[in-house]
């Protein structure tokens, strides 16, 4: 699915950002999702579901979902949390940055009664995507969150794709129960399922293909999720094609191990920058 094609989706709602050089991103308000990278002199560098539902309450597969204020199930929320079906303010939008905000609703104190203002910014410039999300207490009580930027990035092939970086750490397999596993091995490959959180990571990990490769630097999100769900989950997935699974890597900046607890009028900042 082409630049072209997504905007389609959503006529009139979309924004486009383009670099001097050519590069280009397109965002949809719903959710702040960024739907597509194109980096200048490549071709597409985020992978997007052609079975993805774009309608409101549903979660887009593919792209860069945000995930706020619960990763996963790992709480009492709906999976993954609220953001990520959120509608999201546009705040401010230049030729190659975009703002938005979220904060409480009615809908989100529902579920998560917190006061809250989230912030995300998306910075596009020549081979080089950055996404911050910060989020402050506007509550008089505090309260404790988890987070990720749930980026599913577009490979050719995953039997010829390693995530490196990585040895040396402590993992929980969600894929086996949670179970906490020192990665031995120097590269992470995809035979099979792979659903793991990675703790205390360092600021830079690499996506090496074939004939390409893309650094993941993050700051302030100390973990990283790495995730593909193989053949056999990927065909029980609704909104994936069932070979869809050979064409993505998810390397997720993220906060999970010790989730962040914010007093009132207090802020957390977390970043991930792509670089090709």
């Amino acid at each position: 699915m082409d630049i072209e094609q997504i905007a389609e989706n959503f006529p009139g709602k979309n924004i486009q950002l383009n670099s001097r050089e050519g590069g280009r991103v397109l965002i949809s308000p719903y959710g702040a999702h960024v739907l597509s990278w194109i980096p200048t002199g490549s071709d597409e560098r985020l992978f997007l579901s052609p079975k993805t539902e774009f309608r409101a309450g549903v979660a887009i597969r593919g792209g860069v979902p945000v995930v706020f204020p619960q990763f996963a199930g790992f709480g009492n929320l709906p999976k993954h949390g609220f953001a990520r079906i959120s509608p999201w303010k546009m705040m401010q939008v230049t030729e190659d940055s975009a703002l938005f905000w979220l904060s409480e609703s009615d809908s989100t104190r529902l579920i998560w009664p917190h006061r809250f203002l989230a912030e995300y910014s998306i910075r596009l410039e020549n081979g080089r995507l950055e996404m911050a999300l910060s989020v402050k207490n506007t509550d008089q009580v505090p309260f404790t969150f988890t987070a990720a930027l749930h980026t599913y990035l577009q490979v050719k092939s995953v039997a010829e794709t390693d995530v490196l970086g990585l040895n040396g750490l402590i993992y929980r397999d969600s894929a086996l129960g949670e179970s906490e596993i020192l990665d031995t091995s120097d590269r992470v490959s995809f035979t099979s399922e792979v659903d793991r959180i990675y703790l205390d990571t360092p600021s830079e990990i690499r996506l090496v293909e074939k004939d390409r490769e893309l650094s993941i630097g993050s700051e302030g999100f100390p973990d990283t999720v790495i995730w593909n769900p193989g053949l056999e989950k990927c065909a029980r997935l609704n909104d994936m094609e069932p070979d869809g699974f050979r064409q993505f890597v998810c390397v997720e900046a993220a906060v999970i191990g010790k989730p962040v607890q914010l007093l009132p009028g207090n802020s957390w900042r977390g970043k991930q920058v792509l670089t090709v």
